[in-house]
């Protein structure tokens, strides 16, 4: 029998979806790594009921307390992260293991808890994520839902518009490097407004919210968006309905963060959010203490958009309250619809232009 878990921990009893996938997508690049027996969150304990989709035991976290207080504890933090590296995941895990002696240990549990990292340090685990997700009960029943009432020829744009437990900030100034706060509905709609003016009826809009139909209205009704308000038990497949959207307009949020990660369109960030560099880049992160003490991934970036800054191209988009979008956005938009459409993708009875020899 396997005495060896990986345990990921999440403070609290109300943490959102986007919180608790980070320990667990870590904690299951440490079980691949050290052989060790995967456990998902104590979702027993989480008020949102996760365990529902999930399908784990409602005294999940009183069997994880045992096994804590019965085995050996190694916790891996940020600090141990970054001692080791700071990079990969996998090879920070391995030598963190090796300082322990856990592959010569029969039993153990390696812990880890917190939000650190950033997506970066995730990256190992992002096929985990989705197909985790996907095999929640009632992903894939939603999914389907949700998919009649899309057009699959128009381009979709989603929007996260969080509101039910985010407070809004006091002024722009108020947002600089701060998550969980409520973004200005006028800066959803104004996004809106300008996509339409550019792509017109081309453009379907589909919005998640957490607020109610009559806090979104503002938004949604003039454009006539597609809302899964009345969808049940939504938390997992509105994720990955966000996440395969052909643009991405993001809260200030680790669920938007999440949809932006497992996405491979492109996507827009308020811009009042991020941290300005004085090398002229925006990121979301990079001005925690502990990164700015290591060679972290942002300055990495900031160093290689230094020397090829002319050519230059983000998948993120920092957009302003006046809600100015590049031009180029829109290229980036219609390429990413263009690879989703049925009629270009030779298997799905598509076609493709004929080439001449040599041509």
């Amino acid at each position: 029998m396997n005495m060896k878990f990986c345990l990921p921990q999440v403070p609290g009893r109300g943490a959102g979806l986007g919180n608790e996938l980070i320990p667990w997508a870590r904690a299951f690049v440490a079980s691949t790594v050290l052989n060790a027996r995967l456990l998902p969150p104590a979702f027993g304990l989480n008020r949102r009921r996760y365990w529902r989709h999930f399908a784990t035991p409602r005294y999940d976290w009183a069997k994880q307390r045992a096994l804590r207080a019965v085995l050996p504890v190694v916790e891996f933090d940020e600090r141990a992260f970054l001692d080791h590296g700071g990079d990969c995941l996998s090879a920070a895990i391995r030598e963190h293991a090796e300082l322990h002696g856990l592959h010569e240990r029969k039993y153990f549990v390696w812990k880890t808890q917190g939000m650190w990292g950033g997506y970066h340090h995730l990256l190992e685990a992002r096929e985990f994520v989705r197909a985790t997700l996907y095999q929640s009960r009632y992903a894939a029943r939603n999914q389907l839902t949700l998919q009649a009432r899309l057009d699959p020829d128009k381009i979709t744009i989603g929007m996260h518009v969080r509101l039910g437990d985010f407070a809004p900030a006091n002024g722009e100034a108020d947002y600089r490097n701060r998550f969980n706060v409520s973004l200005p509905t006028e800066w959803y709609a104004r996004i809106a407004n300008r996509i339409r003016e550019q792509l017109g009826s081309q453009v379907q809009f589909l919005i998640v919210s957490d607020g109610t139909p009559e806090q979104i209205a503002a938004i949604a009704k003039p454009i006539d968006a597609i809302t899964t308000h009345d969808i049940p038990d939504a938390d997992c497949s509105d994720l990955l309905a966000l996440s395969d959207c052909d643009l991405l307009v993001c809260s200030v949020s680790s669920y938007s963060a999440w949809a932006a990660f497992l996405s491979s369109a492109p996507y827009l960030w308020f811009g009042p959010n991020l941290n300005l560099h004085p090398e002229g880049t925006y990121s979301i992160w990079g001005h925690e203490p502990e990164q700015k003490k290591t060679t972290g991934a942002t300055a990495r970036a900031i160093a290689k958009y230094v020397k090829c800054k002319e050519h230059w191209r983000g998948r993120g988009t920092a957009v302003g309250m006046d809600a100015d979008l590049p031009l180029a956005l829109f290229d980036d938009i219609m390429e990413a619809s263009a690879r989703r459409s049925c009629a270009s993708d030779l298997v799905t009875y598509g076609v493709v232009p004929a080439r001449k020899a040599g041509a």
